[in-house]
């Protein structure tokens, strides 16, 4: 193009006729009108290119909304965003603008919006186009935000009494002479006299001494979980939260309603504490067929998640997994009838069969059982079947919400851990 408006400009100058004059004129028109809509449908990509940023930012502001649902406000608004960022551009006029209506399942919400426009022209226009036409359009899917009610049931009974690390299990055997383990014997003296809390039973020698417990890292456990919920929610009272203790048929208690407010549960965990054993009473504090129905009772089967009204339910519970009970039992052959009034033996996975026919979902921390050979009880009792512990709280828990916490393991990080697995198993599963 540019070598023959070369040779053309030339000849013209060497030219004495008017004729050829009038053919340079006529020659250089389109090309004038070339280069002018070249130049202009430059203009109009390039303002294309800033509308289609501005509907993508004003669709992104409303979806990525604290909420589960899109208002026709969010819509009026997305459109005052789109038009205030489009008046910008020079030479713009919006003609529509179209926000679709949002699409939601219980999984996803979806947005779209599409706008036409025009943008004027330069050297287009002497050519009777005064304007170039543009549309575009703009879309956004994201996951839904999931409701959920969690209920936690820990095991207090006498052996959440053991040392909870290798070091202090150590301690503890030295300041008692070899015993390992805080319980049996609170709150009454060896005389039989229930005068309160005795001061030299083993719980209090833990105390006095410094030696933390099992049952005192599951309250610091709660506590680190009531900050991460309230750290990761997205909506107003996202989660909520109920929390009981369990260890015998009579004695079962709820610390803390269901409740939105989540401080108040980190305010009853210091509530958390080993069950009393008084002097005659029977040993056999442990009865999760009973804990368990009682939460088959309390807890409604599990819902959409969409509204808080209809939360995705989960019931953590935290034991050792070994069943020291009164009364028949589901797996009677599993373990041993000591007496009449007394079965211990491995945790039933049955048990957990209402709650997931419900859809409750459940995430068991196993503080595994700790072995004691040097314990003829123990030897007669609990390892005969000491391999099937874990396996049968596996079986219980739901996918991927079983964790085992060995002696000396973190009871806090396994509890975090089941959490964030419990919380992302919700977004995976729908």
């Amino acid at each position: 193009m540019s070598r023959l408006l070369t040779r053309c400009v030339r000849t013209c100058a060497r030219s004495r006729s008017g004729q050829v004059a009038i053919t340079f004129a006529l020659v250089m028109l389109p090309v004038l009108f070339a280069t002018g809509a070249a130049v202009d449908y430059g203009r109009r990509n390039a303002a294309k290119a800033q509308l289609d940023a501005a509907l993508d930012g004003a669709v992104l502001a409303v979806i990525s909304q604290k909420t589960n649902s899109i208002s026709s406000t969010s819509l009026l608004n997305m459109e005052t965003q789109f038009r205030a960022e489009a008046a910008k551009v020079p030479g713009v006029t919006v003609t529509s603008f179209n926000p679709g209506t949002p699409v939601s399942n219980s999984a996803t919400l979806s947005l779209a919006a599409s706008y036409t426009a025009t943008v004027k022209t330069t050297i287009s226009s002497l050519m009777q186009v005064p304007v170039m036409n543009i549309n575009g359009s703009s879309s956004s899917t994201r996951n839904m935000f999931q409701y959920i009610n969690f209920y936690l049931l820990l095991d207090n009974s006498p052996s959440m009494g053991l040392a909870a690390t290798d070091t202090d299990v150590a301690n503890m055997k030295i300041a008692t002479g070899g015993c390992a383990f805080a319980c049996h014997q609170h709150t009454y003296d060896n005389k039989g006299r229930i005068t309160g809390d005795s001061q030299t039973d083993f719980y209090h020698v833990a105390l006095k001494n410094n030696i933390k417990l099992r049952i005192q890292v599951l309250r610091d456990a709660v506590s680190a979980l009531v900050d991460q919920a309230n750290a990761s929610m997205s909506l107003s009272q996202q989660y909520q939260m109920e929390m009981w203790t369990f260890n015998d048929s009579t004695t079962q208690t709820r610390l803390q309603a269901m409740t939105p407010t989540l401080s108040q549960i980190k305010a009853a965990a210091p509530n958390i504490d080993i069950a009393y054993a008084y002097y005659n009473q029977s040993d056999n504090q442990t009865d999760f067929e009973r804990a368990i129905a009682v939460m088959n009772t309390t807890i409604p089967a599990s819902g959409t998640g969409i509204t808080a009204s209809s939360p995705i339910r989960f019931l953590f519970l935290v034991t050792d997994g070994v069943e020291d009970t009164g009364g028949s039992v589901t797996n009677q052959s599993a373990g041993f009838q000591i007496q009449s009034d007394r079965f211990i033996g491995p945790f039933s996975p049955s048990t957990c069969n209402a709650l997931k026919s419900k859809n409750v979902r459940i995430g068991i921390i196993y503080t595994q059982y700790l072995p004691i050979y040097d314990n003829d009880f123990y030897n007669r009792y609990v390892r005969p079947y000491e391999g099937q512990i874990g396996p049968a709280l596996r079986s219980c828990a739901s996918d991927g919400l079983y964790f085992p916490v060995a002696s000396g393991g973190d009871i806090t990080a396994a509890m975090l851990k089941l959490f964030s697995t419990a919380v992302a198993s919700v977004r995976i599963s729908n």
